[in-house]
């Protein structure tokens, strides 16, 4: 748990409209774009193309990826937020995580709030008071959605996030509701008749469970803490995109979690330097895999899986739009396939 405390100085340094804000006058400031990233139209649809994700990636980072390595490394004291998305490897990450906090010396916190995703503006003002006074560097994790700290007059920190395939999250997540896993038993808040209840026949059966709203997971923790967030809408998908673009420093994915790590070194090398030896050398993925695979899981069938991505197309603009700035970065990194 963190610690709660009166916040008594906002710092706000502003590098063009989309900066990323610090105290530190030493920190070299990695800048955003002085507009709105452009979207593509087509239709009522908002997608970032190709060019765009590269004009994303040159603005942040410099022509080349020697200037982004040596040019543009955060400050040692960092302050960086993982708002980790539900289902979405980060108990496996997090154990990485504590061994690099121990190697790198800087402090990992969480929060004694379990899954509070969205905040009444009260709670955002604690949130962003208590983060503020924490002391760099460090690393806090929690299950949030985004919170703008500019909008409250703080400096902003360094946001990361690990998602994962939106069918095989909520997959995960449906399982392990009711059964919990290896790690973790769960005793299921449903009706009784819904626990043995497979994905197949909930999306069948068009079981509000498994709805277009509950299925809408991933967007709000890009999204924000708007209203408008919630509901599965292109509002909430361009919102999230913008936020990705112009708040978060970098989005990696379970399903490449080895790549994710030398991404990370080479973004946050005084955080994650190391990462990557330990996740290999440390780490036995296969082990952790089976203690935090949710039990009892029936996969979706190619039928009902047609069916989710139907309801899930927001989800999955979002995904495939992260995917291909992780395949670009990754690319101007060296960082081979």
């Amino acid at each position: 748990m963190f610690p709660t405390a009166q916040h008594k100085h906002h710092f706000l340094s502003s590098f063009g409209k989309f900066a990323v804000p610090f105290a530190i006058a030493s920190m070299v400031i990695i800048t955003r774009s002085d507009a709105i990233i452009p979207f593509r139209n087509e239709g009522h649809e908002h997608r970032l193309d190709a060019n765009g994700l590269d004009n994303v990636f040159q603005t942040r980072h410099g022509n080349s990826a020697q200037n982004f390595a040596n040019g543009k490394q955060l400050h040692p004291q960092s302050r960086i937020i993982y708002n980790r998305v539900g289902k979405c490897g980060s108990r496996t990450v997090l154990r990485i995580i504590q061994k690099l906090s121990k190697r790198n010396g800087f402090a990992l916190y969480d929060s004694a709030i379990g899954n509070q995703t969205h905040m009444t503006l009260e709670a955002q003002v604690e949130l962003v008071n208590s983060v503020s006074e924490l002391k760099a560097p460090f690393l806090f994790e929690r299950h949030f959605h985004y919170v703008d700290f500019k909008k409250f007059g703080a400096i902003h920190p360094v946001y990361i996030n690990i998602i994962r395939d939106p069918i095989s999250r909520f997959t995960s997540q449906y399982y392990f509701k009711r059964f919990g896993d290896a790690a973790t038993e769960r005793i299921f808040k449903g009706p009784a008749e819904a626990l043995n209840m497979t994905i197949n026949e909930c999306v069948l059966s068009n079981n509000y469970e498994c709805g277009a709203q509950k299925l809408f997971y991933i967007i709000p923790f890009f999204c924000g803490q708007d209203e408008r967030c919630r509901t599965p809408s292109y509002w909430a998908l361009e919102k999230a995109m913008s936020n990705f673009a112009e708040r978060f420093l970098f989005v990696g994915f379970i399903e490449e979690l080895r790549d994710t790590f030398q991404v990370l070194e080479k973004l946050l090398p005084a955080t994650f330097e190391g990462a990557v030896q330990i996740h290999d050398r440390t780490v036995q993925l296969s082990n952790i895999s089976q203690r935090t695979t949710s039990r009892n899981k029936v996969p979706p069938t190619e039928e009902v899986r047609n069916i989710m991505r139907e309801r899930m197309r927001h989800e999955y603009e979002f995904y495939t739009f992260a995917r291909n700035y992780f395949s670009l970065i990754k690319s101007q990194l060296g960082i081979s396939p």
